[in-house]
């Protein structure tokens, strides 16, 4: 890969750009100081007419644009208001998209279009849910998530009381992210509980959402997920891992009004992550130009 990280960056913002106009996607630009306050540590205050909040994700907003047209996409900056380390920038750059009337099939392939041909390895694919079962001996397909909070805490050495969405974070870190170590890999079959309530539950499963992540030698680049398109269901999700917020309830307003669409599909690639995982280069400082600014 090149050693140049300015064009590194640049001939991959170009080829995904290529990637969705081909098929289809239409690129949107999408307010990034948002009048929505999500609550204490969720997003940092500016100094706008109104009062206004740096967005962490670009999410909700981008998917209203459904109403116009079938397949969106947004390239643009978003905020962390935690400290910065070699993995997370405070401004980093995102794209998300959005596709309605598409399944979790035509998710993960265009995810593979668009992220492969930047890195060095073939992805594989390891099913969460299917861990769990061989851990656990709980099957989340047919079965409910009964104890597992805590007999996957026990065998973490969290205390009981840990929220699930904490306990099941730290799992998937310490024993599937783990294998990506010089590969790839396609994390699918997420159960509920987990930090992305928005995720379908897969048809005929009790426990299971149609949600994916890739991995790349340690890094999370790609995360995705079919929409819930179940009003009643997401909301209750959302609000039991405390992420159902006014953005969202904007979007479901849209949807339950029938101008935008429940039925989608949806994608979040980090951008200096991906050129992390093209070059090789563990720190996300290199490809944030004029951070001396």
């Amino acid at each position: 890969m090149s050693g140049d990280p300015i064009a590194l960056k640049s001939d991959v913002l170009f080829a995904l750009r290529a990637t969705l106009r081909a098929e289809g996607f239409r690129e949107v630009i999408t307010p990034v100081a948002r009048r929505a306050d999500l609550g204490a540590g969720r997003r940092a205050p500016v100094d706008l007419d109104g009062g206004r909040y740096l967005r962490a994700m670009i999410g909700p907003a981008l998917r209203v644009n459904l109403e116009h047209h079938p397949r969106v996409f947004e390239i643009g900056p978003c905020f962390r208001p935690e400290k910065a380390d070699s993995l997370h920038g405070c401004e980093f750059t995102m794209l998300d998209l959005y596709a309605a009337g598409q399944d979790f099939a035509f998710l993960m392939d265009l995810a593979t279009r668009l992220v492969v041909p930047h890195i060095a390895y073939t992805p594989v694919q390891i099913s969460v849910v299917d861990h769990i079962r061989d851990v656990f001996g709980v099957d989340l397909r047919r079965e409910t998530i009964g104890d597992l909070p805590a007999r996957m805490a026990a065998r973490l050495g969290l205390a009981t009381e840990t929220p699930f969405k904490e306990t099941l974070g730290h799992f998937i870190e310490r024993e599937l992210e783990t294998r990506s170590a010089n590969s790839a890999v396609f994390l699918t079959d997420y159960p509920l509980g987990g930090d992305e309530p928005c995720a379908r539950l897969t048809p005929g499963t009790t426990a299971q959402l149609n949600r994916f992540e890739l991995i790349v030698d340690g890094i999370e680049v790609v995360h995705g997920y079919e929409d819930e398109p179940d009003g009643a269901a997401f909301a209750q999700r959302a609000k039991e891992v405390d992420l159902y917020d006014q953005e969202q309830r904007l979007a479901w307003e849209a949807i339950d009004a029938g101008r935008v669409p429940a039925a989608s599909v949806g994608l979040g690639i980090g951008i200096e992550r991906l050129c992390m995982a093209a070059s090789g280069v563990k720190d996300i400082s290199q490809f944030q130009q004029s951070s001396q600014f």
